[in-house]
């Protein structure tokens, strides 16, 4: 996390990459929607040649991200007042897990909102990550109030521990959110293993943290602009939620489907599995909605999406469906949602009546388009019939199952 309040040293180098980005992202395009053919591909020409600057190269991966490092001003250390000495180490890992998720006083976990309890802290306390450290807690604390928007940034805490004889704490948080930069990037979930050490006086005197993604992916991801950010849903979770799904959505939620570590790929097809052989019940009123892919799980041959039209998969480009009860779009980005495929037919249940799972579909698909924008579109003739099965569907997590190509099972988070 610390990594990010460093990168704001760089922003005035960022604030030229931002404006060669806004000529492409602001709708300063013709809103004429009668566009002829060569009118549409030399719009397409433009932004296929500014892909450059979002797409990392070789060269760039090669930089020497320390350089960038160093904290920007944040004022001089100062004291913050009566510390609490002499707690026992249960009760600062009781008052640790709630100020990583809450905050101190409610506004918001304190890695996204600086809302920190500086009275378990020493006031030189220092604070570590990979590529940078500071000991002073009123400058990590300022510098985390104006790193990260909480209403749109989340710290979940998964598990706490205390070792006594090595006077210890250690927890394991999974984060993400908007940095408040003028692009408003967005950071997807990563998980952070954080060590407190504790002095004799009962105060945290070290916060160590380590993170799942390396530095050089954080570089990428906070200087993309806010238009290519990964899907997330902010959906609650519902209250009968199955915990397989609670566990699966966790993992899955803002991410793309080729951005997954082996370790997290094995544990994700543990529960896919899982759920399938579940059989939840069908609640069709759920379907209705806008649902972002976030992992592909490859058939029993290793067969991925049956695509009509074959679009490049970008690091940066997102697929969707919009279902209602009687219609289905597919959107495939091409560069980001500037340029996409939209394909879409009717929708019919192959059985109306039954709600068990695995619940199967027809999909008659008699429409298509390459699109910018909303409305500037070419159609496309495609047609065709789609086959798959509804493997789950809750309230926030979709599983799917294509039945046109080698039977791959696709996880889909609910956006709107």
């Amino acid at each position: 996390m610390q990594y990010y309040l460093a990168l704001w040293t760089a922003s005035s180098a960022a604030a030229s990459c931002s404006a060669l980005s806004a000529k492409v992202t602001r709708s300063n395009l013709p809103q004429n929607t009668n566009l002829s053919r060569r009118d549409l591909l030399s719009e397409i020409s433009l932004l296929s040649s500014a892909a450059a600057l979002i797409n990392p190269t070789p060269a760039t991966a090669a930089v020497d991200i320390r350089r960038y490092t160093a904290l920007a001003p944040l004022g001089k250390p100062k004291s913050t007042g009566n510390k609490s000495t002499g707690l026992p180490l249960s009760e600062i890992a009781s008052r640790l897990s709630h100020d990583l998720v809450e905050g101190s006083t409610g506004k918001g976990g304190y890695f996204v909102s600086g809302d920190i309890s500086t009275d378990i802290f020493r006031d030189d306390c220092e604070f570590t990550d990979p590529t940078n450290s500071v000991s002073s807690l009123t400058r990590y604390r300022n510098a985390l109030r104006i790193l990260f928007d909480p209403e749109q940034s989340f710290v979940r805490l998964l598990g706490m521990e205390v070792d006594e004889s090595k006077h210890e704490i250690r927890a394991r948080i999974r984060s993400g959110g908007v940095l408040r930069l003028p692009w408003k990037p967005f950071i997807p979930p990563y998980e952070s293993d954080i060590k407190y050490v504790i002095d004799y006086d009962g105060l945290i005197e070290k916060q160590i943290q380590e993170w799942s993604i390396p530095a050089s992916q954080a570089l990428v991801e906070t200087f993309t602009p806010s238009i290519f950010r990964v899907p997330y849903s902010y959906l609650p979770q519902p209250q009968n939620e199955p915990k397989e799904v609670t566990d699966l959505f966790d993992l899955v939620n803002g991410h793309r489907p080729d951005s997954y570590p082996q370790q997290v790929t094995l544990q994700i097809d543990s529960l896919i599995d899982q759920i399938a052989l579940a059989q939840y019940e069908w609640h069709k009123e759920d379907l209705d909605g806008t649902w972002a892919l976030a992992y592909l799980q490859p058939g029993p041959t290793g067969g991925r999406i049956d695509r009509r039209i074959p679009f490049p998969d970008l690091p940066f480009n997102n697929n969707y469906q919009k279902f209602t009860q009687a219609t289905v779009t597919n959107i495939g980005e091409l560069f980001g949602p500037l340029l996409v495929v939209r394909v879409g037919g009717s929708l019919q249940e192959d059985d109306e009546r039954s709600t068990s799972t695995p619940k199967r579909f027809k999909a008659d698909i008699h429409t298509g388009g390459l699109c910018i924008g909303e409305e500037k579109c070419i159609p496309l003739p495609i047609t065709g019939e789609g086959l798959f099965d509804g493997v789950y569907l809750g309230e926030r997590l979709r599983i799917g199952q294509n039945l046109n190509g080698g039977g791959a099972r696709v996880v889909q988070v609910k956006i709107s």
